[in-house]
């Protein structure tokens, strides 16, 4: 809680940090992973294209994914799209397109899909990085430089990189397939008694994630209140 001086005297508000993470605010957050799970189901039941090497060892549990199914999972309060936010240079070098290399965890779908998924991630991102620093890190698995970066960026300028990037756009922990099979199957993960809910486990990841970063980008300092 914070001290508030209203008018009519002083009182007491609720600090606006928890916010951030309320149902109204998360609601973007939750829209967006629908439409990254629609588009990962219908490419895993999808026979008549090779499955990219992450996608193929997901392929069964994907394509499996009811509507209730992904409407659960999408309800993940971090982003599951992995845009390239801890990669700084993605976001400020004119050049930085052909300084990132191509991966087995990079979604492999027509370049329009994934130009569209990108712009959608790029300007959510940008919309929380704006009002809620501290918030843009956690859901999107940010380095606050990158946060303060993407923050800044101009209305026009959100196409031009979220185009550039587009290639490069993965599911997040990409390279850990457990945490997705939990995910996607959470009655093969450890009982409830013995770990926190799997929401719960995805935000541990994601903050981990962005302790890393953090460490290796430039030192972050809370915003004066």
């Amino acid at each position: 809680m914070k001290r508030s001086f209203h008018p009519t005297g002083p009182g007491f508000e609720e600090d606006p940090a928890p916010r951030a993470f309320s149902e109204a605010a998360l609601t973007p957050v939750y829209e967006l992973n629908a439409v990254f799970l629609d588009l990962l189901t219908t490419l895993a039941r999808d026979s008549s294209r090779q499955a990219w090497a992450w996608e193929a060892a997901l392929q069964p549990e994907l394509s499996r994914l009811t509507s209730a199914a992904r409407a659960r999972i999408a309800r993940c309060p971090v982003c599951l799209v992995d845009a390239g936010f801890q990669d700084e240079r993605r976001w400020t070098s004119p050049a930085s397109d052909g300084g990132v290399p191509a991966s087995a965890t990079t979604l492999e779908v027509p370049l329009a899909r994934s130009v569209e998924l990108t712009q959608m991630t790029v300007m959510l991102a940008w919309s929380i990085a704006r009002t809620r620093t501290e918030a843009a890190c956690i859901i999107f698995g940010m380095s606050p430089q990158c946060a303060r970066l993407v923050a800044n960026l101009s209305v026009h300028r959100i196409p031009v990189l979220a185009e550039r990037n587009a290639p490069h756009v993965r599911p997040a922990w990409a390279d850990d397939p457990q945490i997705w099979r939990h995910l996607l199957n959470p009655s093969a993960a450890v009982p409830p008694s013995r770990l926190p809910p799997l929401h719960v486990r995805a935000m541990q990841r994601q903050l981990a994630e962005v302790a890393l970063a953090t460490s290796a980008s430039h030192p972050f300092h809370q915003p004066c209140r």
